[in-house]
């Protein structure tokens, strides 16, 4: 199926745009006019080459560096891809391949060096060849051979009346596709926040309004809304038994999309996943999103930068994000949970990225993903910020809440619960090894003078496990702690950590950031006077009332 153009206009504008730098609009070094009967009749380029599909090891799971040596077996219908490493490791004469034994002798020794070479398609009309990317042709497997026709040849029909131009409203766009309260929401302040930004360009620059560039054609849709369950690992659900522990988490899982309409052509920009997880989920996810995916390409047109100084793409997502918080803020959902974190090759939502488009490093993206809460902080949308283990590893001045793992929300997809799941496990493997070498006792005794020594006080069963986990999970996570980013979208209460999403807080107006929910207020009152805020204190804190 190729894309047919709207009209004579827009077939000109997609053949110009194939001689352009596709991130700067610049005119690409001239090729010869000379026919060539082995290049593309419209980039006048002949191979177009692609990175392939990542590889990955079948065994470890490891990916295989591009232009790495790994070993390879081909079956009928698999090919079973082995990394340097796993191969030297396996001893005897066969590898263990996804609970199947193979000959090592079978495997080829082979680079991970292979390009993808984008397909051609054949004009029926001129018979000449184009890339099918350029053509814009989608090779589906139809049971009926698809005709195509080239833009050349369909300009020329129109010119000849022999094909008439389908009306405008006939060709779909990316506007097209069904709005929800979300992109409209989000659509509605990215697009007053540009023209505010564009009005600020124009100062800087001396010019009116319409002599500056704006970014022009943006759509945001929500192109996926599904409803989901995360279902919680059997070793963490063990532990938590006797709480009652949820078995499961059910979630709405959305896909948001940013397309800009770039000479005559949807393109996509910009992507997000998130779960969001309502108030008829269970704690301690009530309430609560997570921004699981994010990624973009450096395709948005113009690319300059904004009046702030930033690049305008940036400018743009951020705007996006904010958009989404307060949405969630407006919806009463009272945190979201951004694990700040470089995707893995190949786990991006865009295929590839542009050349020019660098991975950020942790710190950069951290960085990033800062600089936009910071944003949504001076709009009161964000009304604190903090991280994972600040807010459920550690207790400080009067905060009242237990720290344990069953207060940790549990996402699909996060980092901490398969952590956990495997400290569980090794915990049991530990205990199971005491029991075989019948030193238990002597073990038992000495992490229980450890958690004694942590401030530890209930050392029973599964009370004692969760404290050995979360120390174990806190020691993995403190090192990169600022990863974890938590934002609040709602006041948490100093003592108790929960959320306070309605009804009246209390505030000191002494103290910096001291709130507290109803609930410890009437707690609080009850205390003698010299036992309440501001705790280890002589004087006393007057707290005042302050509606949501």
């Amino acid at each position: 199926m190729a894309h047919v153009p709207a009209s004579v206009e827009d077939a000109r504008l997609i053949i110009d745009s194939l001689r352009e730098d596709p991130l700067y609009g610049q005119q690409l070094p001239p090729v010869s006019d000379s026919i060539n009967e082995n290049a593309c009749q419209l980039c006048k380029q002949e191979k177009l080459t692609f990175e392939p599909p990542p590889m990955y090891c079948f065994p470890c799971g490891a990916r295989i560096r591009r232009n790495g040596p790994y070993y390879a077996y081909d079956t009928r219908d698999t090919h079973h891809s082995v990394c340097i490493p796993c191969y030297n490791k396996s001893r005897g004469h066969t590898i263990e391949v996804e609970g199947q034994m193979f000959p090592k002798a079978r495997f080829q020794k082979k680079r991970n060096d292979e390009e993808t070479e984008e397909c051609w398609v054949n004009c029926e009309r001129c018979n000449c060849w184009q890339h099918q990317i350029c053509a814009l042709f989608n090779d589906i497997n139809y049971d009926v051979k698809q005709a195509y026709t080239c833009l050349y040849c369909y300009i020329e029909e129109v010119k000849r009346g022999l094909h008439v131009p389908s009306p405008q409203s006939a060709v779909l766009g990316a506007s097209d596709l069904p709005r929800t309260a979300l992109s409209d929401h989000i659509e509605e302040r990215l697009f007053k926040r540009l023209k505010l930004e564009r009005q600020a360009r124009a100062v800087q620059s001396g010019r009116s309004f319409d002599e500056v560039a704006g970014a022009d054609g943006l759509v945001v849709r929500v192109v996926s809304s599904v409803d989901k369950k995360v279902g919680v690992k059997p070793r963490f659900l063990e532990t938590f038994q006797e709480d009652n522990y949820p078995t499961e988490f059910p979630y709405k899982s959305k896909a948001v999309l940013l397309f800009q309409k770039i000479d005559g052509v949807e393109v996509c920009l910009f992507g997000m996943y998130v779960q969001e997880f309502g108030a008829e989920c269970a704690f301690p996810n009530q309430r609560r999103v997570y921004l699981s995916y994010l990624d973009s390409v450096k395709y948005l047109r113009p690319g300059i930068k904004a009046a702030t100084g930033e690049a305008l793409c940036t400018f743009v997502y951020h705007e996006i994000l904010i958009g989404y918080l307060e949405y969630c803020k407006q919806r009463g959902f009272t945190s979201c949970y951004i694990w700040a974190r470089p995707p893995l090759e190949g786990d991006n939502i865009f295929y590839c990225n542009p050349t020019i488009q660098t991975t950020r490093t942790s710190d950069k993206l951290r960085e990033w993903c800062l600089a936009m809460i910071r944003k949504a902080t001076k709009e009161e949308i964000v009304v604190e910020l903090t991280n994972l283990y600040d807010h459920f590893f550690i207790t400080t001045g009067e905060c009242k809440a237990k720290v344990t793992a069953s207060r940790l929300p549990y996402f699909d997809g996060d980092y901490w619960p398969g952590v956990a799941e495997d400290m569980v496990n090794q915990l049991h493997q530990e205990e199971d090894d005491q029991k075989l070498q019948k030193k238990g006792n002597a073990k038992k005794i000495i992490r229980k003078r450890a958690l004694e020594a942590a401030g530890h006080t209930d050392l029973s069963g599964n009370a004692s496990e969760d404290d050995m986990l979360m120390q174990k999970l806190g020691e993995t996570i403190y090192p990169m702690e600022e990863d974890f980013i938590m934002v609040h979208l709602q006041y948490s209460c100093s003592n108790c950590r929960s959320f306070m999403s309605s009804g009246k807080r209390w505030a000191c107006h002494q103290c910096r950031s001291f709130y507290i929910c109803d609930k410890c207020y009437s707690a609080e009152q009850e205390l003698e006077e010299r036992e309440r805020h501001p705790s280890n204190s002589r004087e006393t804190h007057e707290l005042h009332p302050v509606t949501s």
